[in-house]
């Protein structure tokens, strides 16, 4: 995945587990300042990490009420979504795409890292049993990998698939694109 932060670059990361990932990129660029919005029940522990590291450069926050991105427009210069897309339904990934072009500046990047399109059959357990659990209306995009259309949807341009590997139980694709 292309993810090379700029110096003084405003990097935000998003989805389950995203705080622990942003203590990891903190201590690799500390010249970078994260945020993390980790839609996991257990972040608290990567934020007491953080803050026994005394990091500096990371900081945490939560979606508001009204499931917006708390955060101003143009804040970010890189937005990092891993696994955040594949258990919302369609009108829910649009809206959170858009909200990712909304605080990105003009020219900024998003990566994404989600399940696509199984190429074996053992690849699709994952989205049978994500689908079991948050409905076939969420997951069926990324079983024909029809989900990356949404970032073109939803204000980005330039939309790539880098690199596309197995996990056994799913595929996962990183996806690269660039706010209009």
């Amino acid at each position: 995945m292309s993810f090379t932060p700029g110096s003084e670059d405003r990097v935000l990361s998003f989805g389950p587990h995203s705080s622990f990932s942003v203590v990891l990129f903190a201590l690799h660029y500390p010249a970078v300042t994260f945020w993390a919005l980790d839609t996991h029940r257990k972040a608290a522990k990567s934020q007491r990490r953080a803050e026994r590291k005394g990091l500096r450069n990371v900081a945490f926050a939560q979606i508001s009420g009204e499931n917006r991105l708390p955060f101003d427009a143009g804040s970010f210069d890189k937005v990092v979504c891993v696994l955040g897309l594949h258990d919302h339904p369609p009108f829910a990934k649009l809206a959170i795409i858009k909200d990712f072009a909304r605080v990105l500046r003009r020219g900024g990047t998003l990566h994404v890292i989600d399940f696509d399109k199984p190429a074996t059959r053992s690849e699709g357990g994952m989205l049978e049993f994500a689908g079991r659990i948050w409905g076939p209306e969420a997951v069926a995009s990324h079983l024909d990998g029809s989900w990356v259309e949404i970032l073109t949807k939803g204000g980005f341009a330039g939309v790539r698939r880098q690199l596309s590997y197995s996990i056994g139980i799913g595929r996962l694709s990183v996806i690269r694109t660039r706010k209009r």
